[in-house]
């Protein structure tokens, strides 16, 4: 019982700091897109590269968030039914 205990929590903490990452991945993002030049839409030296990856990344993000809120949703109803067990 204590091993499911552990194992759910873990998952819990693991899902948080994906929620972290996810976020920090959106935010760097962000601040790179917010630091791009403004240029005419007829000027050719827009940092496409840097746009492209930035936007990428924000999608990687998103997902990556999604994807640990599911995590938490695991861990959050393993420990519920642990704990209706133990009361």
């Amino acid at each position: 019982m204590v091993d499911s205990i552990s194992a759910a929590s873990n998952l819990w903490a693991s899902g948080v700091m994906g929620v972290q990452r996810g976020m920090d991945l959106v935010n760097n993002s962000a601040d790179t897109i917010a630091r791009l030049p403004i240029t005419s839409s007829s000027s050719s030296n827009l940092p496409d590269g840097d746009l492209i990856q930035a936007v990428g990344q924000q999608i990687e993000g998103l997902y990556q968030v999604k994807a640990s809120a599911k995590g938490l949703q695991i861990a959050n109803k393993a420990l519920e039914s642990l704990f209706r067990i133990t009361a």
